[in-house]
């Protein structure tokens, strides 16, 4: 597979005059490994996705994960726009369903056009997951493996997420480890999400410790008090993310990424999230 990377710089994707954009203030100190994830500002985005962009520039972010293209932007636009803000796209993604159905070419244009090096696996799933087996433990390893392995080829890092499921026991073990244990890290790097692990009743300091620097991208959202356990914005739940983030360098996470799909005021989760992340990365001194 030719190298979609240097195919694509080297053809005319079009120009985008930057001079229509400013650039914002910051209100606090950014740090470049903290991002966030579009859907946590999903209601915002619909309303008014350029002063969303901007509001998460002069809250701090400066990076970018996500790709739903608003009305009659193309995605390449889309990541010129972002980078006109002081700010980067550094992953989109996809279910593993889609890549199966619609091949991985596609998403792999989007992540260049928006400037993107990571193209995200959400779900490695062909099913509801709800009663693993072997066999479909093994299939999800085998596509991850592929899948991967194309993107490494075409100039990108591959990565896959977990929920809650992948911490059902599949014959005396662990859904997570047998993937773990099966792909190939050359090839593809998770993307831990640390509400998910703890909902799934593990912790991620003990995947740091068990796999060393297999964790390039995490999901960072808070878990609430309730009995459902659902999701809470960063700092406002009961998750004791000090160890979490202290681990971290051991785990090879590079990015910090903000989720919180059920935001209702999506702003304010944001900017409360990227206060407490930047608080534990400097107690934490990583």
């Amino acid at each position: 597979m030719s190298n979609r990377r240097d195919f694509i710089k080297n053809s005319s994707l079009g120009a985008l005059s930057l001079g229509l954009f400013d650039t914002p203030k910051l209100r606090v100190k950014a740090d470049d490994r903290i991002g966030i994830i579009t859907n946590t500002v999903r209601n915002e985005m619909e309303a008014d996705y350029r002063q969303t962009y901007r509001r998460l520039a002069e809250i701090g972010y400066k990076v970018i994960e996500g790709g739903t293209l608003p009305d009659g932007m193309s995605a390449h636009a889309l990541g010129e726009y972002i980078k006109s803000l002081g700010m980067r796209s550094i992953a989109t993604g996809t279910s593993m369903g889609s890549l199966e159905k619609e091949g991985i070419n596609n998403y792999l244009q989007k992540a260049e056009d928006l400037g993107a090096d990571y193209l995200v696996c959400y779900y490695p799933w062909m099913s509801s997951a709800e009663n693993l087996k072997m066999p479909e433990v093994m299939e999800a390893a085998e596509r991850i493996n592929a899948y991967g392995k194309q993107a490494k080829e075409a100039g990108f890092r591959f990565a896959w997420h977990n929920h809650d499921k992948e911490f059902a026991d599949v014959d005396g073990k662990l859904a997570f480890d047998i993937l773990m244990e099966n792909t190939d890290p050359d090839y593809s790097t998770v993307q831990l999400d640390w509400y998910w692990v703890v909902k799934g009743g593990q912790d991620p300091v003990t995947y740091f410790n068990r796999y060393p620097g297999r964790f390039e991208l995490a999901h960072v959202k808070d878990m609430n008090n309730n009995r459902d356990r659902g999701i809470s914005c960063v700092g406002n739940g009961i998750i004791d993310f000090e160890p979490i983030f202290s681990n971290a360098p051991l785990g090879g996470v590079k990015y910090f990424v903000v989720e919180n799909e059920r935001a209702i005021e999506g702003y304010e989760c944001a900017q409360g999230s990227y206060e407490h992340i930047s608080r534990m990365l400097e107690k934490t001194g990583i």
